[in-house]
């Protein structure tokens, strides 16, 4: 299972690799354009989902592409 994860709220969703910059490049529109990002992620059992994030209405995404414990964050 991928290390890079992406934490809103509460929730916390892993990506896998292939991923990475699809997911990254739709959460910073999102966030910039107040729209909403239909991300490919993987659950805590490692099986796909898509989780949308409204960036209207989120106020903060956390991106953790290390595994190292030290997010970036993108607000």
């Amino acid at each position: 299972m991928s290390t890079k994860r992406v934490i809103v709220g509460q929730s916390s969703w892993a990506v896998a690799d292939r991923d990475v910059d699809n997911v990254l490049g739709q959460i910073r529109d999102a966030m910039e354009g107040g729209s909403v990002a239909q991300l490919p992620l993987l659950d805590t059992g490692g099986r796909p989902v898509t989780v949308y994030v409204n960036g209207r209405t989120v106020e903060t995404v956390v991106i953790d592409l290390n595994g190292d414990g030290r997010p970036g964050e993108i607000s």
